[in-house]
């Protein structure tokens, strides 16, 4: 059975990308395997900002931070039912993964257990200097990837 992957995150989840991954599973007769990998710097860095802006005070509370990974991962849900019910509404075979860690290293960890054929990804709008500075999770994926990765700019 082909396999598609279809790699989502809180920064990564165009709907143009998540359509084109069920038109070529469809396609294909493919299983589509959805991982939603939650990166866990994003709620570090919203808390971090909202500290600095003024937002809250001092140190954020332990609860704080608890209720920012709650509301990251109801968000990852939320989107991979959709994409799951999606699937479901045109018969292809879906399943889904969420993971906790860096956004490149989950990829590959579910790829090498999963045999994935093709992985579905978004690209996000940046300039090219802070590609250039920053590097590109993209870039370094498909570097790594043992298989073709299909990268859909953001609009």
């Amino acid at each position: 059975v082909y396999k598609i992957m279809l790699l989502l995150s809180f920064l990564r989840r165009s709907p143009r990308c998540i359509e084109l991954a069920l038109q070529i599973a469809a396609e294909r007769k493919a299983e589509l395997v959805v991982l939603f990998v939650l990166d866990a710097e994003i709620p570090r860095i919203v808390s971090r900002k909202l500290t600095e802006e003024g937002w809250i005070g001092g140190k954020p509370s332990e609860q704080f931070l608890a209720a920012l990974h709650q509301e990251y991962l109801e968000q990852a849900q939320e989107k991979i039912r959709e994409v799951e019910d999606a699937a479901q509404a045109k018969g292809i075979r879906v399943r889904s993964f969420i993971r906790r860690g860096n956004w490149v290293e989950e990829a590959l960890a579910l790829l090498a257990s999963e045999k994935i054929d093709r992985i579905i990804v978004t690209r996000r709008k940046r300039s090219r200097l802070s590609r250039f500075l920053f590097g590109s999770a993209v870039s370094d994926l498909m570097a790594r990837a043992p298989c073709p990765v299909a990268v859909i700019d953001e609009e």
